[in-house]
């Protein structure tokens, strides 16, 4: 007789596949745990990122929260003109709000409240950033749907692609609200209420006996999708055309009544979405507003968003993309071109949909003046699906796979480093140095001679209240005809014209303030000066004041090696009022 083990003797409940896997080998992890390892490394991302990238990260989001709890964050001409809402802020508000607490009732020192203040928002971003991998790995395992081959092991390739993506670990945890609108997305994509139906069934396989589980309580799949996707519209509301497109499908496959359901669902998770931001801005701006419609009105309309610059209509595709993607690019390139040569893919396949979607946001952005990567970043989790599934079309062998993998990775990783700990680097380090002397009594003012924006701010800084700081500012004309606006110069543009004149105009000397009895100028000189080292500021500020002001080198931090903008090149560069 032979003997047999306990495992031996049950039946095996898996089917084996073609290539030796199981439907279950590919994944051993929960799904808790396997978010907790996601979160684990989108921690380590977000407190190690040292580096700027664009000032929408402080100036829209960390900075109005700071001003809604501590007061004295940076309020931009957004704001005063309504054209964003405070619920993305307010998240970071909580956050502060709530490090503020456990630093009183711990009775934290000065130095660690202010890292506390610091790190917090870095942490909350980071759940965020993790949900939306986590979200791109089930977005897999949706679109797959339940008979494709080897679907976990597809998904898990999708995940590592999303975690070894450079513009993921550079972007997602900057508390951008393209960020979360990029979780959002990925969340929503993933509860979307995808056709795994037999291929003969045309577009109306959807009828209403077959909506009644997306259409009842507790809440379905499509209700969970579309409050997701309602919420990243009202935080950009150019998400709407993704949703748009998606829903365009889904009502052309269902059937007279199903469309009267989906719509109703449509118009009541609307109806609460919509009242819901109605309601929190009506209580940060003091007056009924709708941040969302003025904020197209404003960009696409007046066409404000010109003022900070314009790209060629194929900057998506020649740079943008490219950017986004890095090493996946020719990988996705690759699956959306064999997505019309696949047999048997009706117009309805969830993979099909997406890359008409994707397609058509992109080429619909591309009509726009404005243009920055970081528009496409909702899509991020498309292309990285399409990438995964193109390397189970280029080969079946596992082991090949996993190392086209591991190099495409390996690509990644030196630009995730170097855009996250060098590439702009000078900027972050000043302002934390000026946190952490914050509380020194050699000096009470500081001033920033820079293209506006370009530190964080008091987010970053966290002065106390006797201490002053000012920065040059780059608000746009508003209400102006868009023909005027090539012409128009702001402060920082006027600063950068005319150097010499621009400080005799708008900077005083301690010396005139006394005689005046006031400053009847903008700004004062003062005991801390920053500046980027293109700037010949020692030699200007003796032309300007004579002996009156004398400032000396303290301080100094590499920024970059290049720089588009050549206002911002070299060192970042700090210098003291000398007595």
């Amino acid at each position: 007789m032979s003997s047999t083990t306990p495992s031996d003797s049950r039946p095996s409940t898996k089917r084996s596949r073609k290539d030796g896997s199981t439907p279950d080998s590919q994944s051993a992890l929960s799904p808790s745990l396997l978010f907790l390892l996601i979160l684990a490394f989108r921690l380590v991302n977000a407190l190690t990122t040292r580096t700027f990238f664009q000032p929408d990260e402080y100036f829209q989001a960390l900075e109005p929260a700071w001003d809604l709890v501590f007061g004295r964050g940076w309020i931009t001409w957004e704001w005063w003109e309504k054209l964003r809402s405070i619920a993305h802020p307010l998240l970071f508000a909580g956050v502060y709000k709530t490090a503020d607490i456990i630093s009183q009732t711990l009775k934290l020192s000065p130095e660690i409240r202010s890292e506390l203040l610091l790190v917090a928002p870095k942490v909350y971003q980071a759940v965020f950033a993790a949900l939306g991998d986590y979200w791109t790995y089930t977005l897999a395992l949706a679109v797959a749907g339940p008979g494709e081959k080897d679907r976990k092991g597809r998904a898990m390739t999708t995940l590592f692609i999303s975690l070894g993506s450079a513009f993921h670990w550079f972007c997602s945890t900057r508390t951008f609200s393209n960020s979360l609108e990029t979780t959002l997305t990925a969340g929503a994509l993933t509860y979307w209420p995808w056709p795994h139906t037999p291929l003969n069934t045309g577009y109306h396989s959807i009828h209403l006996h077959a909506l009644v589980q997306l259409l009842t309580l507790p809440p379905s799949r499509l209700t969970t999708s579309l409050t997701l996707a309602a919420i990243a519209t009202l935080l950009r509301p150019t998400n709407a055309l993704l949703w748009l497109l998606l829903g365009s499908f889904l009502l052309l496959r269902a059937g007279p009544n199903a469309r009267a359901a989906i719509l109703s669902r449509v118009f009541a998770i609307a109806f609460v979405a919509i009242g819901t931001n109605l309601a929190l801005d009506r209580w940060y701006y003091g007056q009924f507003t709708f941040p969302p419609l003025k904020f197209l009105v404003y960009n696409l309309v007046q066409k404000l968003s010109i003022h900070y610059g314009t790209m060629p209509w194929h900057y998506y595709i020649s740079q943008g993309l490219p950017l986004l993607l890095t090493a996946y690019l020719p990988l996705t390139i690759h699956e959306i071109c064999n997505l019309d040569s696949v047999p048997d893919t009706p117009l309805g396949a969830p993979k099909l949909q997406l890359a008409f979607t994707a397609i058509f946001v992109t080429l619909t952005y591309s009509f726009i003046s404005h243009k920055e990567m970081r528009f496409l970043y909702p899509l991020l989790p498309i292309f990285h699906l399409y990438a995964a599934s193109s390397l189970y079309t280029l080969t079946s062998s596992p082991p090949l796979r996993k190392a086209l993998l591991v190099a495409l990775v390996a690509i990644n990783l030196p630009i995730a480093y170097y855009t996250s700990q060098l590439h702009q680097r000078g900027v972050i380090d000043v302002v934390d140095h000026i946190r952490r002397d914050a509380l020194s009594p050699d000096w009470n003012s500081v001033g920033f001679l820079m293209p506006c924006h370009s530190t964080p701010w008091m987010s970053h800084m966290q002065l106390p209240e006797y201490k002053s700081a000012w920065a040059l500012s780059c608000d746009p004309p508003v209400n102006v005809a868009p023909r005027f606006l090539s012409s128009y110069r702001d402060e920082a543009d006027r600063f950068y014209d005319n150097p010499k004149l621009f400080l005799r105009e708008n900077v005083s000397t301690r010396k005139e303030v006394e005689r005046r009895g006031k400053n009847t100028r903008k700004f004062e000189w003062p005991d801390r000066l920053v500046v980027f080292q293109a700037l010949g500021i020692v030699e200007l500020v003796k032309e300007v004041t004579g002996k009156e002001v004398r400032y000396e080198e303290c301080g100094r931090w590499w920024n970059t090696h290049w720089h588009d903008d050549e206002r911002r090149r070299g060192d970042v560069v700090m210098f003291c009022k000398a007595e």
